[in-house]
């Protein structure tokens, strides 16, 4: 029986190869009317078919994918047949909102950590500043005055420091000034001047002779402007 496909022709009856071409590298056997053999005529008519269908289905592809593209990407039919009835989607809206609150909490967390982080920056910078430039020299009263002030120190939506006061609110550096010129005068260092005095004998220490402590303890006490230097 003679094969219609053959690698070679090598081995080959001579007289049979003449029937053969070559094409791709290998031998086709040339049958004359191949396409009225039953099985070639079956083969043909089925792919015949299949190519009439494949035209079809591509035809219903494209009508499909011209449909899909008037939808969004994240189109939901059960969601769309949900509005469609005019029926709330209860979990959505519960997630949704869930959302919104969990994004609510985020950001005024955010916002608080911004404002403490910038209210310990004024103590720690600001406050210090402030009573130095106020005359608040002495180490130990200026680490007192801190404490007592920083309770009040609040931060602005500008980011600034200042305190609310009775007369509404000022600015961190205004109220030291404040504080040092009434409350707190006690706790400014005074300039030191020439042609002191000579000692009393055995009176009070001279201020100049005391350590912070004593001059912090005599502050409280609210003696230390009556304090001989």
């Amino acid at each position: 029986m003679l094969k219609t496909v053959i690698e070679s022709t090598e081995g080959l009856d001579e007289a049979l190869i003449p029937l053969y071409a070559e094409a791709d590298g290998r031998f086709i056997l040339q049958i004359e009317g191949v396409d009225a053999h039953p099985q070639v005529a079956n083969l043909k008519s089925a792919f015949e078919r299949q190519k009439a269908d494949n035209v079809t289905l591509k035809a219903e592809r494209d009508t499909l994918k011209s449909k899909a593209g008037d939808y969004p990407d994240d189109f939901d039919a059960e969601k769309w047949a949900k509005l469609k009835d005019g029926k709330p989607d209860e979990a959505a809206l519960v997630a949704l909102r869930q959302t919104l609150e969990a994004e609510r909490d985020t950001a005024i967390a955010e916002r608080d950590a911004a404002k403490e982080a910038a209210r310990r920056n004024a103590l720690d910078r600001d406050l210090t500043d402030a009573l130095t430039q106020a005359g608040v020299t002495n180490a130990a009263f200026a680490k007192a005055a801190r404490t007592m002030l920083s309770d009040g120190v609040k931060i602005g939506d500008d980011g600034q420091p200042f305190v609310d006061t009775d007369m509404g609110p000022v600015s961190l550096s205004d109220h030291v000034k404040r504080w040092t010129a009434g409350e707190g005068k006690d706790f400014v260092t005074a300039p030191k001047g020439g042609g002191g005095k000579g000692g009393d004998g055995g009176g009070p220490k001279p201020l100049s002779e005391m350590g912070d402590a004593e001059r912090l303890e005599l502050a409280k006490a609210g003696k230390l402007k009556t304090q001989k230097e």
